[in-house]
C-alpha cells in the first residue's frame, strides 16, 4: 500500500478527493483503442494457449482473444510471459489481459477477473514404478515426496493444499510433458494435472509408464479451478466490456463451439 506524507490540510484534501474518484482515470479499454493493440500474456497452458516452434500462440483463449481484438478494431499481440510475474504485468500494464488463469481470493485482491468460463479439477500423477507407495492421498503428504509444478501457477496451489508437507519443485515456462517427464525419470514423484485434458493427453503420450490419481475423469476432492480472465482492477469500463463480450460468445453459440473444437486430444496435442 502505498504510503503518504501529507503535507498540510490542503493537500490532504487533494490527495483523498484524487482517490476517491477513480473514474476519473482512463480505463484500459481506451488504452488498448488508442494504441491499436490488444495485448495478451502468452502463459502457456494447452488447450486453452500454447506455443508452437514458430512462436505463434495457438489455442482456444487464443481464438477468443483474436474475436475480442477484431471486435475493439485493434491488432492483438500475444506477449511472452510466466505464471509467476502474469498477475504483476496487469498492474504494471505488461498486458492487458490475462487467460487461462484461475479465480482466487488472492488473486482478487489485486485484479479483477471476467466471469468464468470454463471450470477445470485437479489429479495427481505418478510414475507407474514409483515405490514410495503413494496409493493413497496422505501418502503424497510427506516431505520425501517431491512435486514438480510450474512456479507460481494452479497447479503449485493445489500441491500445497493437498499435500503441505511434500516437497515443490518449482519451473518455470513448462509444459505438463515436460513434468510428468521429470516424474518418469524419477527426478520428482508427483505433478498436478487437470482433468480430463491433461489427464488425456498425458495417458495418450506415457500410457501404463504414468497412473493417474485418484483416476482419470475423477478429480480430487479440493478446490476446483475456475477459469477467467484477469484485467486491471477497478476498471469498471474495462470489467464491463470483457464480461459483455464473454457473454455474447456465450449467447450467440461461438463459445462451446471453441470448447468443442480445442477440448480434445487430438487437438490439445496438435497445438504443439
Amino acid at each position: 500500500m502505498h504510503r503518504f506524507m501529507f503535507l498540510g490540510a490542503a493537500a490532504a484534501g487533494f490527495v483523498l478527493c484524487s482517490m476517491a474518484t477513480p473514474s476519473s482515470a482512463q480505463s484500459v479499454l481506451d488504452e488498448i483503442k488508442q494504441r491499436g493493440e490488444l495485448r495478451v500474456a502468452g502463459v502457456l497452458y494447452r488447450p486453452l494457449i500454447s506455443r508452437r516452434p514458430n512462436g505463434d500462440y495457438v489455442g482456444m483463449d487464443v481464438e477468443v482473444m483474436k474475436r475480442m481484438a477484431a471486435d475493439l478494431g485493434v491488432k492483438l499481440n500475444v506477449v511472452n510471459s510466466e505464471w509467476a510475474t502474469a498477475v504483476a504485468g496487469v498492474e504494471t500494464k505488461k498486458w492487458d489481459i490475462v487467460p487461462a488463469l484461475c479465480i482466487t481470493d488472492k488473486r482478487k485482491e489485486v485484479v479483477d477477473f471476467s466471469e468464468s468460463y470454463i471450470t477445470i479439477g485437479a489429479t495427481l500423477t505418478t510414475a507407474a514404478n514409483n515405490t514410495k507407495g503413494l496409493t493413497t492421498l496422505e501418502a503424497f503428504n510427506r516431505p520425501e515426496v517431491v512435486f514438480a509444478v510450474p512456479g507460481g501457477s494452479w497447479s503449485e496451489s493445489v500441491a500445497k493444499e493437498v499435500a503441505p508437507k511434500a516437497t515443490l519443485k518449482a519451473f518455470g515456462q513448462s509444459t505438463s510433458a515436460d513434468l510428468i517427464q521429470e516424474v518418469v525419470a524419477g527426478r520428482a514423484d508427483a505433478v498436478v494435472l487437470d482433468t480430463p485434458i491433461q489427464t488425456t493427453v498425458a495417458l495418450a503420450a506415457f500410457g501404463d509408464k504414468i497412473k493417474v490419481f485418484p483416476g482419470h475423469n475423477q478429480p480430487l476432492d479440493v478446490r476446483a479451478c475456475k477459469v477467467g480472465y484477469a484485467h486491471m482492477k477497478g476498471d469498471a469500463k474495462m470489467a464491463a466490456y470483457v464480461n459483455d463480450f464473454t457473454k455474447k460468445l456465450r449467447d450467440s453459440g461461438q463459445l462451446a463451439a471453441l470448447v468443442k473444437q480445442f477440448m480434445t486430444a487430438d487437438q490439445i496435442k496438435a497445438a504443439d
